[in-house]
């Protein structure tokens, strides 16, 4: 018997990791989109909501110019070789595009959050060029131009010359879905309402960009990888270089917006994309007041003046054709009102079959946030409301089975769990309140008896007061 348990652990945690690996996406001829966005291009391919993705992406130059500017040709990766020689569907810009990528559930008017979880270096070097048609000052410099910079991955820094490092921040420049049907076949040079090639050096690993969504499947295409750049990337590249890049997909059915935002670990980010400059900068201050409205629930007049006391606006990019410009406005600043932020929570994770997995919060006031995660019809957010009556209701179910004195953890290995069930899912809860915070893990397969008869309850009565069914069936 325990033989044939450690077996089924064993297999279960082979399952997991298995499951857990990033679905890998390399360039190919037959996987790259070369120079444009287009609703009616074909994905390479198709994944769920939630899902991670490694994506690897190549610098954007010939291997005849490398090679002209200096590098060796074995350091010439072989897919760019080969995407060179036998790519013919090109245009109209110059970008090799990873994808497209089709997310399964993303719909026009869905935002698609892209998380960005790890960028690594592909190859040791990146370049930066110039040419008399390009830039932001061409008239100065009527000529072109190559340098070979070398890039140090374990110091990570830039040897650009005697006596200059730079520091790396590697980042893509060009995250983006495929536009509204209507448009056709975009260029992938400027930026808009599809995101594309932002060029922003913000959205770094760790940060999140957020997309609206103009086609089905979204479309997501990812390229234009940068070892660093300053804002502005005024001769018209950054330190262009090969990137692998990791992702996790959500589509959003809770959110939507007309233009690009994202997030920081310690910023939130509005954008403006127009062709002239002080245009860009006027919508990247109607979307900082919007976010501030929506998300933050301040007056109009109220956010037009937090945005002007605390936001930074910073020149994106002068060179796409379309100009940029971010603001970004620090989150310290949202510090919250004592006895505002009580919550509850619920986990469920999937069993050895098809038990659905998924997390539900409930606010104070009421808001349900949904997160379908596996095996429920609603996959990605989905929000609800119930009464603030309501949630005081359920904190007291809370406090009726003395939650705050329960053990932390009901697992197998533990003494208040001493059966080894090993197909069974799993429940987590937490709640803030009044200051305190708590939270249970809670195996299945610890038998359901004295107070874990208790929590299985608290659990149901979660799940029917926050309306979870609409979303799981």
């Amino acid at each position: 018997m325990k033989l044939i348990a450690a077996f089924i652990t064993t297999t279960l945690l082979a399952l997991t990791t298995q499951a857990q690996q990033p679905i890998q996406l390399k360039p190919t001829p037959k996987t790259v989109a070369w120079g444009y966005y287009d609703a009616a291009a074909l994905p390479v391919m198709r994944i769920k909501s939630g899902d991670t993705v490694e994506v690897q992406t190549l610098i954007t130059s010939s291997p005849t110019r490398l090679e002209g500017a200096g590098v060796k040709p074995a350091d010439v990766e072989q897919s760019l070789r080969d995407i060179y020689k036998e790519v013919t569907n090109k245009g109209p810009g110059g970008h090799i595009l990873t994808g497209p990528i089709f997310i399964e559930g993303a719909e026009p008017g869905d935002v698609l959050e892209v998380r960005i979880k790890s960028i690594k270096l592909a190859i040791p070097y990146a370049y930066n060029a110039f040419g008399p048609r390009s830039g932001t000052i061409p008239e100065d410099f009527p000529y072109a131009k190559m340098r070979i910079i070398p890039l140090d991955a374990k110091r990570m820094v830039a040897h650009f010359a005697d006596g200059i490092d730079i520091p790396l921040r590697p980042f893509f420049g060009s995250i983006g879905v495929a536009p509204p049907p209507a448009a056709g076949r975009i260029n992938s040079a400027p930026p808009g309402i599809h995101a594309g090639n932002l060029d922003n050096k913000e959205l770094v690993a760790g940060t999140t960009l957020y997309i609206p969504v103009h086609a089905q499947g979204a479309l997501l295409l990812i390229g234009d990888g940068h070892a660093g750049q300053g804002n502005g990337e005024v001769d018209i590249t950054a330190m262009e270089t090969s990137l692998i890049g990791t992702f996790q997909l959500i589509v959003r059915k809770d959110m939507h917006l007309k233009w690009p935002r994202a997030e920081t670990p310690t910023h939130y980010i509005a954008m403006g994309i127009n062709e002239d400059l002080r245009e860009a900068a006027k919508l990247a201050v109607r979307e900082m007041i919007d976010f501030l409205v929506t998300e933050k629930h301040l007056t109009r007049d109220d956010a037009y003046q937090l945005a002007s006391v605390t936001a930074d606006f910073d020149i994106t990019q002068l060179v796409d054709g379309a100009k940029g410009v971010h603001a970004m406005i620090p989150k310290a600043i949202f510090v919250k009102q004592k006895g505002n932020d009580d919550s509850i929570t619920l986990e469920r994770t999937v069993c050895f079959g098809t038990c659905p997995a998924y997390r539900v919060t409930i606010s104070s006031d009421g808001t349900v946030r949904f997160e379908g995660r596996q095996y429920t019809k609603t996959k990605g957010f989905a929000t609800g409301q119930i009464s603030a009556a309501d949630f005081r209701k359920l904190a007291s179910e809370f406090e009726k089975i003395d939650y705050f004195s329960l053990p932390d953890r009901y697992v197998p290995g533990t003494k208040e769990c001493p059966r080894v069930i090993t197909d069974m899912p799993a429940a987590d809860t937490s709640i803030r309140l009044k200051g305190r915070s708590k939270s249970v893990e809670h195996y299945y397969g610890c038998e359901n008896s004295g107070a874990l008869g208790k929590l299985t309850a608290l659990e149901t009565k979660i799940d029917q007061m926050s309306g979870t069914q609409k979303w799981i069936k």
